[in-house]
């Protein structure tokens, strides 16, 4: 085709697009950028007012152009949300089949252009860009999404300066569609030299990518620019042979350059591990240089363990919840007391094309979608099929909370897989929906089982997180698990791919409309109205099958309203059902009337609430005749207790009471306020504070109310309730500011902890309170401050920040005490007094039994730790399953605590051989995952014994995947220890070992260090040189090997350290048994022998005996 044929074809193509796009309501569409699979559109968008972009697929619906389309709606959607990637506001199909996205239009044009026309930014712009898109880079990678061609042109400026990165469309999803080995995806000037080479992008490469985008935004150009007639594939060798063109010359910090250069080194392993190490370098250039630092934006909203050393539920032991107090109405469909019309045509539909992924019933209020769901519920589960009902409210654009009522709703029908799915929930903290929904997607496929979903009322979700989380669901799902979702609205649901495959039920309002025979059903056959057929479909034309405006007609009509009479009314007037409920309320006696608009303040009402809200003293009386009028109250649970008005009818008493009583609003705001906080439903509580206007009362409600749902580790439910008090407020009360480190310290999150911390010690200066409160208050933030500390096993300050919360422990809560109780023990332990570290659980024991089993359980794993180390086995294994039979009978077989006390119990019963049980707690503890906590003790247990365990199972595979996933954790988290560790597990079981470390070990190193932690790692590295050095078999490294064994082993007080001394003579007398050395290795080994053989360590004396790496 010539090319003017081809560019009028497009041309052409492109009105076509713009003509169906304005029937979806995008209007006066202009083509503004094409790809080689699609066109974006800039267009209005007049239902809400604004101007957005849309990426219309054009080319054929071939099925890669499609899974690539697909994909980058995926990559979008799962990230949309962060403020530096840019949102997917919805996805669709035209009416001839053309997907598209839909996202902000960005005015200002992208990073690439403002280059060009503005020349390049300074350095300190550019430390900022990077910070920033390191954060999105990072959410990216954690929601398994590589990018593979960052580069400025993939940069957009937003209307207030912020960059936000795009352009998915090549972007490799875990588990997702990969684009061929010989196709070379991503731009010439900033593409990683690896990926020419054919390797997979990798995170490594996004950050090259980051790297070059940096320089290009410093300099102006690309650090390495195609020649004019340069073929790709030279320019690409160009690249790879030569280094990142030195900026220095131009003026810019030599620091910035450093950092840029390395993000762009020609080998993976030289530039920083991740998108988030890239961008902690780039804010401490920032601090160095003394310009404002910023703050990477990173997924923090989810919800983590209990951490080992941390205060603990509460004084009777009970399961955890961490979502905010919840009425089991939530996960069943309301209870009707009246009979309903059945709908017999949409159930026809439903049974004919059941089970696919989604069923979505969309319409307004009041078009019976519930109702219809939990017909079809009850059908379903009449016929052998398990349905899990979940309510939604406002509460679940929260991610975690929706996360922990989904799981709640499964209880009902699957307990063991509830437990399983809360612990993996506590497990992830980063990508909680992920791995929860993943978990509850895979047991379903194992089984070949089916649940069905319901979520009754989507349309209460604003988040996008929470968004995501569904879409996530269909995405991933399949016919194990079809979900029914009731909504007012279709959008933020993966409905474009749905539709292609024909995996949906989609049932709107012109489908839930009431035809003429459901509305007799309805007004005459249920309501007893005496209507002909000609009045019955007068009102409902006059409805437009309204099942709401029909009740409420049926309600007019039993007072006495002629039918013509109402019908003519009702068809003159703009709005029906403001017009009918009007003529309903008007009917009312004028008590009645009152009670209804006081107690439309709250989405429930009970009995005791009811009556303190309209001031009566017959509130479950006056509810009951509100019910058997029909006024569209419901009970939502079999005890009569809860009751909700329908939506619809809510909403229009709430503006009847704004309109008519407007005096009345705050006040019962208040008196709501004060009952819930009296009920510790402290969300509540601090809702209709800050709905009555007086936030200070929402802030002092939360501090006198934290140690109920903190002492219960209810964390993300307090976090969440302390997200919604004004920051100008709290930043002043050092006592919230204090509570929020608690809150999130105890979830493992040490950036926003330190920064309460600062902030505490701030506001803590400026507060007018007594010497004695003061005191107080900076030695329980000392108390958090200590338990940061244990959690990154740094031991130094422990006994300086625990001091006076030790000496007068009944100054504080039982949570301060039994917390300070705990990081003593593990100081102690940590400079090897393992008799005072086994005396401090029981000394906080009297604290940790105020506080619940949690504390209890740690206390006992600490105390087993210590006497471990003293090679006390019978009284580490007996505190161990003390640890694990509490977890059991008081939080689950499954809990986060019983898998804690599983790790180190199987650690111990795998030296004495028991390798049955110890196989199978390590697998319980393994379930953890890799933020399973409880300090680094208790992850050498998960990791460490996991791999010795599958090794002695004739599994090396998954023993060195289990070493490999614990050594990723330690160099996350900073944790020598935990790395050193696993280290020299992977090269005691003959596994390959890292180039840097094996040259980092064969050097000399320091045995002895003030510090515990210090010396343990000093310790171990040397344990791991030395069998490096017996593997090599050469004679003079073979002395090498003896002479630093017996240095090793001389240099551990056996009195102090009876399992350290243990080790250290077995690797001993396998060096000197190496080089051939038989009398002195005999000389060595039989009292160590004799000890294990005494002790039952069978499998501890097999290991240390059947050789070093060879």
């Amino acid at each position: 085709m010539a090319e003017s044929e081809l560019l009028r074809t497009q041309r052409r193509r492109a009105v076509d697009i713009a003509t169906e796009l304005n029937l979806d309501g995008f209007e006066n569409a202009e083509e503004v950028g094409r790809g080689g699979y699609g066109v974006v559109f800039r267009c209005d968008q007049p239902e809400l007012d604004r101007i957005v972009a849309v990426k219309v697929l054009t080319a054929d619906l071939d099925a890669e152009s499609l899974q690539r389309f697909i994909r980058e709606q995926r990559a979008m959607g799962r990230l949309s949300g962060h403020p530096h990637i840019v949102p997917v506001f919805q996805v669709g199909t035209t009416n001839r089949g053309h997907p598209y996205l839909v996202m902000p239009y960005h005015a200002r044009g992208s990073l690439e252009s403002q280059i060009r026309d503005s020349g390049p930014l300074g350095w300190r712009e550019t430390l900022r860009l990077g910070v920033k898109l390191a954060g999105a880079l990072e959410a990216a990678h954690r929601a398994g999404t590589v990018h593979r061609d960052v580069k400025p042109g993939n940069v957009l400026l937003t209307d207030y300066g912020e960059p936000q990165l795009t352009d998915f469309g090549i972007a490799r999803i875990v588990g997702g569609f990969e684009t061929g080995p010989d196709v070379l995806t991503g731009s010439p000037g900033f593409t990683a030299p690896e990926v020419v080479d054919g390797a997979a992008p990798t995170v490594a490469s996004d950050v090259y990518g980051l790297g070059a985008t940096l320089f290009c935004a410093l300099s102006g150009h690309a650090a390495f620019e195609r020649r004019s007639g340069e073929r790709v594939v030279a320019h690409f060798m160009r690249v790879a042979a030569h280094p990142v063109p030195d900026l220095r010359a131009a003026g810019l910090p030599a620091s910035v350059c450093a950092l840029i250069e390395r993000a762009m080194s020609v080998q993976p392993a030289d530039r920083p591990e991740t998108a988030a190490a890239f961008g902690r370098e780039l804010a401490a250039a920032q601090r160095d240089s003394g310009v404002p630092v910023d703050e990477m934006a990173l997924p923090t909203e989810s919800d983590s363990q209990l951490g080992a050393l941390g205060p603990s539920p509460t004084a009777t032991p009970q399961r955890r919840t961490t979502a905010p107090p919840t009425p089991t109405t939530k996960y069943q469909p309301p209870t009707r007391t009246r009979s309903l019309v059945a709908r017999t045509r949409l159930l026809d539909l439903l049974r004919a094309e059941r089970f696919k992924r989604l069923t979505l019933m969309h319409a307004p209020s009041g078009f019976g979608k519930t109702t219809l769901a939990a017909q079809w519920r009850d059908e379903l589960t009449s016929g052998g099929v398990e349905v899990v009902w979940l309510t939604v409210d406002e509460d679940d654009s929260n991610l975690v909370w929706f996360l922990e009522h989904l799981i709640e709703a499964i209880r009902n029908l699957r307990p063991e897989l509830a437990d399983e799915l809360e612990q993996v929930l506590d497990a992830e903290p980063d990508d909680p929906a992920r791995y929860v929904l993943t978990a509850l997607i895979n047991d379903l496929h194992a089984r070949d089982d089916r649940i069905v979903i319901v979520l009754d009322d989507w349309h209460y979700v604003r988040d996008e997180s929470t968004r995501a989380a569904l879409r996530y669901l269909l995405d991933h799902g399949c016919h194990h698990l079809p979900i029914v979702v009731t909504s007012t609205t279709n959008s933020g649901l993966s409905l474009s791919r749905l539709r292609i495959s024909a995996d949906i039920i989609d049932i709107d309002a012109d489908a839930m409309r009431f035809d003429r025979s459901e509305a007799r059903a309805l007004l005459v056959d249920i309501g007893g109205l005496g209507l002909s057929d000609s009045s019955v479909a007068a009102l409902n034309d006059a409805t437009d099958g309204w099942v709401a405006g029909l009740q409420l007609a049926t309600l007019s009509l039993r007072a006495g309203e002629d039918p013509a009479q109402l019908v003519d009314r009702v068809s003159g007037h703009a709005d029906v059902g403001e017009f009918l409920a009007e003529n309903v309320i008007d009917t009312l006696e004028p008590n009645l009337l009152e009670f209804l608009l006081a107690t439309s303040i709250t989405p429930r009402i009970c009995a005791e609430l009811a009556a303190e809200l309209a001031d009566v003293d017959r509130g479950q009386a006056l509810l009951d005749e509100i019910e058997s009028r029909g006024l569209f109250l419901h009970k939502i649970d079999g005890s009569r207790e809860w009751f909700r008005y329908h939506a619809l009818f809510a909403d229009y008493l709430r503006r009847r009471l704004e309109r008519d009583r407007p005096e009345l609003v705050e006040g019962l705001h208040y008196r709501a306020s004060a009952w819930f906080a009296a009920h510790h439903q402290l969300n509540e509580a601090v809702d209709h504070a800050l709905a009555a206007g007086n936030p200070d009362r929402a802030v002092d409600l939360v501090e006198q109310d934290e140690a109920y749902l903190l002492e219960r580790s209810q964390l993300t439910a307090l976090h969440a309730v302390l997200a919604k008090l004004p920051a100008r407020l709290i930043a002043s009360r050092p006592r919230i500011q204090l509570l929020l480190a608690w809150v999130n310290v105890l979830l493992q999150r040490p950036a926003p902890m330190h920064a309460a911390l600062n902030r505490f010690v701030i506001a803590l200066d400026k507060a007018v309170l007594t010497d004695a409160e003061h005191a107080d208050l900076r030695a329980e933030g000392n108390v958090v401050e200590a338990v940061a500390e244990a959690f990154a096993d740094r031991s130094d300050r422990l006994d300086e920040l625990l001091h006076d919360a030790l000496e007068r422990p009944n100054s504080f809560t039982p949570r301060v005490a039994g917390a300070a109780g705990n990081i003593a023990s593990f100081a102690a332990f940590a400079r090897f007094d393992f008799e005072s570290a086994r005396r401090w659980p029981a000394w906080a024991t009297p604290y940790n039994e105020l506080m619940g089993p949690f504390a209890t359980i740690y206390s006992h794993c600490f105390a087993g730790l210590a006497a471990r180390e003293q090679l006390d086995l019978p009284a580490a294994v007996y505190a161990y399953r003390e640890a694990l039979d509490l977890s059991v009978a008081t939080v689950g077989p499954h809990s986060h605590a019983a898998r804690l006390a599983a790790g180190v119990l199987a650690e111990v019963l795998y030296w004495k051989g028991e390798l049955a049980e110890a196989s199978v707690l390590a697998e319980e503890s393994y379930e953890l995952g890799s933020e399973g906590g409880g300090g680094v003790d208790f992850m050498i247990a998960r990791y460490a014994t996991g791999a010795r365990v599958k090794a002695a199972q004739g599994d090396r595979d998954t023993a060195a995947k289990r070493l490999a996933d614990g050594m990723a954790v330690a160099r996350r988290l900073d944790l020598p220890r935990l790395y050193a560790r696993l280290l020299n597990e992977l090269i005691a079981l003959g596994f390959e070992v890292p180039a840097r470390d094996e040259e980092r070990l064969r050097g000399s190193r320091t045995l002895v260090h003030d510090n515990g932690i210090d010396t343990i790692v000093a310790e171990t590295d040397e344990d791991s040189a030395i069998r490096l050095l017996l593997a090599s078999r050469e004679p003079d490294r073979l002395r090498q090997a003896c002479d630093r064994a017996r240095t090793l082993a001389d240099g551990i007080d056996s009195s102090r350290r009876p399992l350290a001394a243990l080790r250290a003579r077995l690797l001993l007398a396998a060096a000197l048994s190496a080089a051939d050395r038989s009398g002195e290795a005999e000389s060595e080994l039989a009292p160590a022998a004799a000890l294990c053989a005494e002790l039952g360590l069978t499998r501890l004396l097999f290991d240390a005996t059947a050789g070093s790496r060879g």
